[in-house]
């Protein structure tokens, strides 16, 4: 049986380091393995960079990974969602029930820290006013009821601002 592997690169000419601001320079590749609806397994080449003036490793991610997560954040985000359940699942490769349930405590220990990093990014990258900041809606929630992809957004939003949500 044959394997498609397929390369991540960025579409930027420099990638920036989120902790110092500096370059980041190309250091080697590695497999990523992740897991998509139905539980098949598929493998992404990613390249990993290193910074020139902090010295730390970043993995290059596109945007439907999730860092730390087997599965792409399509699954992630219908868990969470209350899409899927472990009692619609029609195979025994979905995540565990376990797995669910950390996923949502995950999202739902987190949305004060996601809408705080993204009212601040909002804020300082994007010049929203002051106001926006006091505001009591949830940015996390807003996106959520959006569309999907809302963990895509975030994650790249969070990370690529030196952000870091805990597992």
């Amino acid at each position: 049986m044959r394997k498609t592997i397929f390369l991540c690169k960025s579409k930027e000419d420099t990638a920036i380091c989120p902790e110092c601001n500096h370059q980041l320079q190309y250091r080697d590749t590695k497999i990523r393995c992740f897991k998509v609806h139905g539980g098949s397994q598929s493998k992404i080449i990613i390249r990993r960079l290193k910074c020139s003036h902090c010295s730390r490793f970043h993995n290059e991610l596109p945007d439907f990974l999730s860092p730390h997560k087997h599965y792409t954040v399509e699954v992630i985000e219908d868990v969470v969602d209350d899409v899927v359940d472990s009692d619609t699942l029609a195979t025994e490769d979905y995540p565990s029930r376990r797995t669910m349930k950390r996923w949502k405590r995950w999202i739902k220990k987190n949305v004060a820290q996601i809408d705080g990093y993204l009212k601040s990014i909002n804020h300082l990258i994007l010049g929203f006013s002051e106001s926006h900041l006091k505001s009591s809606s949830s940015l996390l929630m807003t996106l959520r009821e959006a569309s999907s992809g809302w963990l895509g957004i975030i994650n790249r939003k969070i990370y690529n601002s030196g952000g870091f949500l805990p597992p």
